[in-house]
């Protein structure tokens, strides 16, 4: 008997959300929901890249940005660094994406151009390199969080999540 399709989104979208929180799913049970690595790989990235972060309506200016320097303070931590199968998919993934077809690449530059836009919102200076601005917190905290993994000295990493993190900060509005 075949599933509504409906019924297999949601089903899908369950074993994604599974796999990301729950180490004790097979690979049988997560993969029979896909056709390919790169079917994976773009349903990951779609159900996540961006996803869990400040919505433009949720709060007030001030709410938001205070939220998103919480947020910094999480993702640009040792913590982090530390556990990277509970964190975010742009240092973990994105290699993989940059050797995928083009549907993989599409649907994460559809999701980053969508974080830029959120976190444009929330960071300070003129509405014209707000965006700019934002492509370059982007940047800083991915980049801190794959040069403090490749790193085995953890006071060193430190070191580099310690700057990237005074320097986030800064960027953010008041």
């Amino acid at each position: 008997m075949r599933y509504p399709s409906e019924r297999r989104a949601e089903t899908r979208h369950a074993v994604l959300k599974a796999a990301a929180c729950e180490p004790g799913v097979t690979s049988g049970a997560f993969y029979s929901h896909f056709s390919s690595k790169e079917d994976v790989l773009r349903s990951v990235i779609d159900a996540n890249l961006g996803r869990p972060f400040i919505e433009p309506g949720d709060g007030d200016l001030t709410t938001r940005r205070e939220r998103l320097r919480a947020y910094l303070r999480s993702y640009i931590s040792l913590e982090h660094r530390d556990a990277p199968g509970q964190g975010c998919v742009v240092p973990a993934l994105s290699a993989d994406v940059a050797r995928s077809g083009l549907a993989v690449r599409t649907i994460y530059q559809e999701r980053m151009v969508e974080f830029i836009d959120k976190l444009a919102l929330l960071v300070k200076g003129p509405p014209g390199a707000r965006e700019k601005r934002a492509w370059s917190l982007l940047s800083m905290m991915a980049g801190a969080m794959l040069i403090a993994r490749a790193m085995p000295d953890k006071d060193q990493a430190a070191k580099v999540i310690d700057s990237a993190l005074e320097s986030a900060l800064e960027s953010v509005g008041e």
